[in-house]
């Protein structure tokens, strides 16, 4: 008896030390903080990476099943150390702490393992729900919230580490359906071997609920196991008849409906069935959204503006401002678009200074600030292009100013409206003077090119010595480019991946060896993926030969009609692209994709030499960006490790 006593408490002190966290450079006190106390912590940057810095902006983040916080709490700095203190909500479950310079440029994650700290139940056990969250902070969250580098093994090992420590998780449905996405995502060896016996142990549960039966159902369906999720899904339903499935069907009536009309019946009998509480908003919206834009679609603009008055200010804003870009590019009912643009732009405008919008509680002031200007000049690039499109160049000048001077003239597209209503209000000789520094600076699109060699030529007469002209203007910001890729540049073994192409042929990237490889992952629901296409042909047109090859990997994507989607989305906008199927998304794992698009250039020997996320808009830029890649791929010989 005694024997079996001390081997319990042994047991219990091993997971109570394997549970705390601690930092070189961070204190927390108590080391071991629950919901509701008052937490004290300490920094001291000489043991930080931001050790050079004299001063240091310090957020922390404190996250529960709720949402997450982002608290600014009052800082007393004495030499190198920092110190201040915070209370935890009742139900906070995971702590955070971000530290960096105050530019935002350096920050310190403490070497890409964080400043994360669980929060503690009376067992001294972090609570069930810090598992959950801590695996989303290394899974991309983090990246986006305080530059935390993406590791989804990480995250998996925090969550088997809540099955070791913590007891409770284990019964818990939201906790498995996260798990088993982060086994898929990892690709561990054996994977779907491990998913299939937690799928059975979940099945033999002697109280199912009906979360269980949505993770069978799933996964099932993900391993084309169809009369097996079937049955589930029918079990679920009989089981659970006024159940949450029921709702999400309602739902996705909404979305399924194709006409404004039987939106508008979808909606109003969800509405009737599930009539919104408080923190429904959000949801509602989006509801109301997808109801307006059919209407929009459809042309009936009194309809649109009728459900769309309801939406948040917010909202309603942003979705006018998105509609009105779209009639501004087709150039279809301008008026139209000028009203609900200027409603957008000028709600925006007063935000930002005299914002009448609660600050949201997970951003700190300095970003809530930067993301009202952003806004406004998102909001007022539009409706300058709007006047533009009206021959209204001087109202049109002063946004498209002001928009593109909020993204410090770094943004193409902005440079670009307001390049062209800069040659229109303004005398030529200096509107071409500016437009002059964009071409320095890198931050010209074609667009804004073609309007400088218009400018060139009404001064010279002609357009001779313009190729040499335009070439010293781009000498400058292109070795800045070529010299900030050199420091990019990485040499890590690339996935081994082997998929089918749309004809059902096996593409390795061991058969591609001896090519320099662009692998670009993108989906036919992407945005920034389909607008960066253009400029991905361009390049493939320059670039394309015996010694490089372009594949372009559809992911993300429902798998049942991924192939007929990605086909037909090439054969409509005439795209010569080689498109793989990662049809389980396991390949965008295995290289740590974030978010798409992402180009990775892998060299001969197999190895990525450089990883290039998101599209700024400018196609120039993007095709001088892969060109480089490529070329320093090519002529790089990738570092060889010798052991002695």
């Amino acid at each position: 008896m005694k024997k079996i006593l001390l081997a319990a408490i042994s047991f219990i002190l091993i997971c109570i030390a394997n549970a705390q966290v601690k930092f070189d450079a961070l204190s927390v006190t108590p080391q071991m903080p629950q919901a509701g106390q008052m937490v004290s912590f300490k920094f001291d940057s000489k043991l930080s990476s931001l050790i050079a810095e004299k001063k240091i902006d310090i957020v922390v983040h404190i996250f529960s099943r709720n949402g997450s916080k982002a608290l600014e709490p009052k800082i007393l700095q004495t030499g190198t150390v920092y110190a201040g203190n915070f209370k935890l909500d009742s139900n906070t479950a995971c702590i955070a702490f971000a530290f960096s310079a105050k530019d935002g440029k350096e920050k310190d994650n403490n070497a890409d393992d964080g400043y994360i700290v669980p929060v503690y139940d009376k067992n001294n056990l972090p609570i069930a729900e810090y598992y959950l969250l801590a695996r989303n902070l290394y899974s991309g969250y983090g990246e986006a919230v305080f530059g935390l580098k993406k590791d989804p093994e990480k995250g998996l090992n925090i969550l088997e580490e809540g099955i070791k420590l913590n007891s409770e998780v284990r019964n818990k449905p939201d906790f498995y359906f996260v798990y088993l996405n982060s086994i898929n995502m990892v690709n561990k060896k054996d994977g779907d071997a491990v998913i299939l016996e937690h799928l059975k142990n979940i099945a033999n549960k002697p109280d199912i609920k009906e979360a269980d039966y949505d993770i069978l159902t799933d996964w099932y369906s993900r391993f084309k196991m169809k009369s097996t999720a079937d049955s589930f899904s029918n079990i679920m339903k009989a089981k659970y008849p006024d159940g949450n499935w029921k709702k999400n069907e309602m739902a996705n009536a909404i979305y399924k409906a194709k006409d404004a009309e039987s939106k508008k019946a979808a909606f109003e009998t969800f509405i009737k069935a599930y009539p919104p509480k408080a923190d429904d908003e959000r949801m509602v919206n989006y509801y109301r959204s997808d109801v307006a834009s059919t209407y929009f679609t459809e042309k009936n603009y009194d309809a649109f503006k009728i459900w769309s008055k309801d939406m948040s200010i917010a909202d309603k804003t942003s979705l006018y401002n998105n509609k009105s870009w779209d009639m501004a590019l087709a150039k279809q009912d301008l008026s139209y678009a000028k009203q609900i643009s200027y409603e957008a732009t000028a709600w925006a405008k007063k935000e930002m200074t005299n914002p009448s919008e609660k600050k949201p509680d997970n951003i700190t002031k300095k970003q809530w600030a930067k993301n009202r200007k952003s806004d406004y000049a998102m909001y007022g690039d539009t409706y300058a292009f709007i006047l533009y499109q009206l021959g209204d160049y001087k109202s049109g000048y002063q946004y498209a100013k002001e928009a593109a001077a909020i993204n410090e003239f770094k943004n193409a597209e902005y440079n670009e409206r307001y390049s062209n209503l800069l040659a229109k209000v303004v005398p030529a000789s200096n509107a071409k003077k500016e437009i002059e520094r964009f071409l320095k600076d890198g931050v010209a699109s074609s667009k804004t090119k073609t309007l400088l060699k218009e400018l060139y030529v009404a001064e010279k007469k002609s357009d001779k010595g313009y190729p040499d002209y335009l070439a010293k203007l781009e000498m400058a910001a292109k070795e800045k480019k070529r010299a900030d890729l050199a420091k990019s540049m990485i040499n890590e073994e690339a996935p081994k991946f082997n998929l089918k192409d749309l004809e059902g042929n096996d593409i390795s990237l061991a058969g591609l060896k001896g090519k320099v490889v662009i692998v670009d992952f993108w989906a036919t629901w992407c945005g920034p993926c389909i607008a960066s296409m253009p400029a991905m042909k361009t390049a493939r047109e320059k670039l394309q030969g015996n010694d490089v090859a372009f594949v372009f990997v559809d992911t993300w994507e429902a798998p049942e009609k991924m192939k007929e989607n990605a086909a037909d989305f090439m054969k409509k906008n005439n795209y010569p692209f080689h498109v793989l199927l990662d049809d389980e998304s396991k390949v965008v794992a295995e290289f740590k994709v974030q978010g798409i698009p992402t180009k990775f250039v892998i060299d001969k020997t197999g190895n990525i030499r450089f990883k290039s996320v998101g599209f700024s808009g400018n196609d120039d830029a993007l095709v001088d960006e892969v060109s480089m890649m490529v070329e320093m791929a090519a002529a790089e010989m990738p570092v060889r490790k010798y052991v002695k």
